[in-house]
């Protein structure tokens, strides 16, 4: 991967003196210390730079080739770069598999010659990578996206499509935003999201990584290596995957579809997930700035006025971010300078104060008190810039902050010229500012989960590994059926140490009567027909069954709606507390992977799941249940048991370790779990055949 960031030599093959031929040579020959070789059989020169006929007319070495020639072309271009022995090759030109079918076989060509060689590919459909500091950029964006400036920073970006251009990284820098390495990978057909990350997370130059994907087609490998991460990783992702709506056979499926499995995926990796681009830029500069900070985050807030400071304490606590309680000492400290009148408080209101002594002193003598606190760990500070003389001296509050090992935000408003200014100041001295107080709310809450995620952090074994070995495979599941009925999916559980609902497949009334005798009233008698798992939309399910004449209504209700396609299931009816659910899936993206969640028929109206690659250590299982919402209602929740944790988190194990044990299964479905006194037991359950066999 080097050969892409540090090259010695460069052929541009496609060069020209106009359009992008011309822009990647005037891009290169503004920063590029290297040997440049344009290539292109009708100039002699570019921009004084000598031109050759073809890459094999080059006498010297080349490193890195940059592709700008029309796709149809490209495989022959290919073919040269290996006879050449490059080691790297760009293909920033388009029309390959973004255009259809006919560009998808061009592109797999492409591969096939470059993995023959065994030369790595960048691209196809991408604008390259740009390095800020070293003035790299191998790119067509437009040469003057350059000369207004890029700011050099510590964040690098990965975008999946052509985001990267001049517009977009002169906005990023009109923001403040500095940036190392910007990495437009397009098509991925060879290098791809995971070969970056990797390469950057060893970057000196980089703190932090930001990431616009539309997909992430290794996806256990990227979480793997996202987990194993000590840089912040931020991702904004485009796009869903699977629509729920496709084809929800099970529970499982449907509520993993609209990302809402790859978004569990993530925040289970340590990612930090955001919703749009300049938020994602915003939040990557602040973890850039922002030292090491108490996870608890308890943040104390200056304001010039009351309303202000209501209003960042609700921006705070909307993402769990809790005001910080002012110390006694600190309390008297800040009386000093109010009148005897003011009760002081978090939020501080520094106007009284302010009218007293003035700004200066009663910024310095506030933001010196509250630094002091022990109880504090991040100090907001609400300022309006412009309306006279400023009186802070942002290099020593940055200063001040560090020594005591806190950080100081602003929330900045004001006249325009005092506020650009302002940022300006700030940015030199490596304080974050936001004219949004919401935006450093989500700042302070992405730096307050880095802080926790490094404190607890786990290196994770390799993930192919463990499905190869970990897991022994099962025999193969002989059956006709792709989508198993409910008993046969329990005896598969069951035999795999889930905990399953005593349960008879009975043939007559009589039958079913001796059995319910046994297990003892109320009972439930179930019609299962191949194919179907919604059994109580079709009035399938008869309940609270407490004697013959019930049961004999029930059975034949049941045998009418069967008309001889099905079976009945006699169960006993238990009450319980609550529902949860659970289910396995073998994801296009992140392979096998195991679900929980709160079960039941409102499964689906609000759902409220978290996902997990298999497979599970029981860690990594408890982990698991603790990221739905309703925990509370998990520790015990008005008088009701709390859930029996080691042994749902053994379910989750087994489960996982199921789902991959038969190559065979697609999805696992496990609602409800009925919950009662604790324990869980599957009342209902489904399995999921995949239409071919394949496997991991």
């Amino acid at each position: 991967m080097d050969v892409f960031f540090h090259p010695g030599s460069i052929a541009v093959i496609g060069a020209s003196n106009r359009g992008i031929g011309q822009f990647v040579i005037l891009n290169l020959l503004a920063g590029f210390t290297g040997r440049i070789y344009p290539v292109n059989p009708n100039h002699a020169q570019i921009e004084g730079v000598p031109c050759f006929p073809s890459i094999e007319a080059i006498p010297d070495h080349v490193d890195l080739a940059i592709v700008l020639v029309p796709a149809p072309s490209v495989p022959s271009v290919l073919e040269a770069c290996v006879a050449k022995g490059v080691q790297g090759v760009i293909i920033e030109s388009a029309g390959f598999a973004e255009v259809g079918k006919e560009g998808l076989e061009l592109q797999n060509q492409c591969v096939a010659i470059a993995k023959r060689a065994g030369i790595r590919v960048w691209g196809p459909n991408c604008m390259g990578m740009v390095d800020v500091p070293h003035k790299y950029l191998f790119s067509f964006m437009h040469p003057g996206g350059r000369q207004e400036g890029l700011l050099p920073g510590r964040v690098s970006l990965i975008v999946q499509s052509g985001m990267m251009s001049a517009i977009f990284l002169a906005e990023v820098s009109r923001r403040g935003v500095g940036i190392a390495k910007a990495c437009s990978i397009g098509n991925r057909a060879d290098v791809d999201e995971c070969d970056v990350l990797e390469y950057l997370l060893k970057d000196p130059d980089t703190d932090v990584i930001a990431m616009y994907l539309e997909s992430i087609p290794r996806g256990r490998l990227f979480s793997q290596i996202a987990q194993n991460s000590t840089k912040p990783v931020v991702v904004l992702k485009g796009g869903s995957s699977k629509a729920g709506a496709q084809a929800a056979k099970t529970h499982t499926y449907s509520l993993s579809g609209n990302s809402r499995l790859l978004n569990s995926v993530l925040e289970a990796s340590g990612i930090i997930k955001v919703d749009e681009l300049y938020q994602m830029m915003d939040v990557a500069n602040a973890l850039a700035v922002i030292p090491n900070v108490n996870p608890a985050c308890r943040t104390a807030i200056i304001t010039l006025s009351g309303g202000a400071g209501i209003l960042a304490c609700d921006a705070l606590a909307r993402l769990g971010l809790p005001a910080a309680q002012l110390s006694e000492a600190t309390i008297k400290q800040l009386s000093e300078i109010f009148p005897a009148w003011m009760p002081v408080s978090n939020p501080i209101d520094l106007f009284p104060a302010l009218a007293l002594h003035g700004r200066e002193i009663a910024f310095d003598r506030a933001i010196s008190a509250v630094l002091s606190d022990s109880g504090v760990d991040a100090l907001l500070i609400h300022f309006v810039a412009g309306l006279e003389q400023e009186a802070l001296d942002l290099d020593l509050l940055k200063k001040k902050a560090a020594e005591s090992g806190k950080i100081a935000l602003f929330w900045l408003m004001g006249r325009e010229e005092g506020c650009r200014a302002f940022r300006q100041r700030a940015r030199e001295a490596g304080i974050i500012v936001h004219e949004d107080v919401s935006r450093i709310a989500e700042c302070l809450r992405a730096a307050s989960e880095f802080a926790q995620r490094r404190r607890s952090r786990k290196t994770t074994n390799n993930l192919a590994t463990l499905v190869s070995e970990s897991v022994p495979k099962a025999p193969f599941l002989a059956c006709n059926d792709r989508i198993w009925d409910e008993f046969e999916s329990k005896r598969l559980l069951s035999e795999w140490n889930i905990p399953v609902l005593e349960e008879k497949l009975v043939q007559s009334i009589d039958e079913a009567w001796e059995t319910a005798s046994k297990i003892g009233a109320p009972v439930v008698l179930k019609g299962l027909i191949p194919g179907r798992t919604h059994k109580t939309e079709h009035g399938l399910v008869h309940l609270h069954i407490m004697d013959k004449p019930g049961l004999e209504a029930a059975f034949h209700n049941l045998q009418g709606k069967l008309n001889h396609h099905g079976r009945i299931l006699i169960q006993k009816e238990i009450k319980f507390d609550y529902e949860l659910m659970a289910g396995f899936i073998c994801d296009d993206q992140f392979g096998p992977c195991v679900m929980f969640g709160l079960g039941g028929i409102f499964s689906e109206l609000d759902p409220d799941v978290a996902f997990a690659i298999a497979p599970l250590d029981r860690d990594r299982a408890l982990d698991l249940i603790h990221r739905i919402r309703s925990t509370r209602l998990l520790q015990g929740f008005r008088g009701i048991a709390p859930l029996q944790g080691g042994i749902m988190a053994d379910i989750l194990v087994n489960l996982g370790n199921l789902g991959i044990a038969y190559p065979q299964i697609e999805q696992i479905d496990i609602n409800p779990l009925l919950i009662t006194n604790g324990a869980p037991v599957a009342v209902d359950a489904s399995v999921l055949l995949k239409q071919t066999d394949n496997s991991y």
